[in-house]
């Protein structure tokens, strides 16, 4: 069995590898006939190294290849060379593509990032701002509360003093009209002592001049 055993077909740079040999090299062994091999649909060839030589130095010397045919599989490497070129070329420009966008993409996240930074300090001051106004309405409905607790302290000693001055003009109303009582009852017995004295003045008969009743009473001549 040979130096790749029944991998089967394999592209050139596989079965060189496997080999260890160029491909330029793998393909002068190709077109010495010392390795089988064929084209795929896309034109490229792939070697077969089931029955690949040992040693690929000296079967390849030991069979002469035509000119044409190295020329063809020199022109063959050069263009598949160019190929991987291009494709180099295309994947380091699809690269570039992708590294640009995520830089892009990072330059948009670091903006929204400074932007969200922004905001958030901008809400910590708003925050901050309400948190000052909530201590501040909370001391003033302290100091409301103190002040409500005040007045309703002193409003209950204006009503425990009405109250009272309520109390005491009620005490000085009937002191005023029991004063009144005395004073109707006195009068009345005035007006008696009064009658009581014109009478007993009239029946003594006295020939005098009629007085005033107080002269009378004060027992004036």
């Amino acid at each position: 069995m040979g130096a790749g055993g029944s991998d089967g077909f394999l592209p050139l740079s596989e079965a060189a590898a496997r080999l260890g040999v160029s491909r330029l090299r793998l393909r002068e062994a190709i077109a010495r006939g010392v390795v089988p091999a064929r084209r795929d649909n896309e034109g490229r060839w792939r070697a077969d190294l089931s029955s690949a030589p040992a040693d690929m130095a000296a079967a390849t010397g030991d069979r002469p290849a035509a000119p044409e045919a190295l020329i063809e599989a020199l022109f063959d490497e050069i263009e598949e060379l160019a190929a991987e070129r291009a494709a180099s070329e295309a994947e380091r420009d699809r690269l570039a593509g992708l590294v640009a966008a995520q830089a892009d993409a990072l330059d948009r996240a670091v903006a929204a990032a400074e932007a969200q930074a922004d905001e958030v300090q901008r809400l910590r001051a708003v925050t901050d701002g309400a948190l000052d106004a909530a201590e501040g309405a909370a001391a003033r409905a302290e100091a409301m509360q103190a002040a409500a607790e005040r007045a309703m302290a002193l409003a209950e000693r204006s009503g425990a003093a009405l109250a009272a001055a309520q109390a005491e003009a009620a005490r000085l109303e009937d002191g005023l009209r029991e004063n009144s009582a005395a004073l109707d009852g006195q009068a009345r017995l005035l007006d008696r002592l009064f009658s009581l004295s014109e009478t007993a003045l009239d029946t003594a008969g006295r020939a005098a001049a009629p007085r005033g009743l107080l002269d009378r009473v004060l027992g004036r001549r």
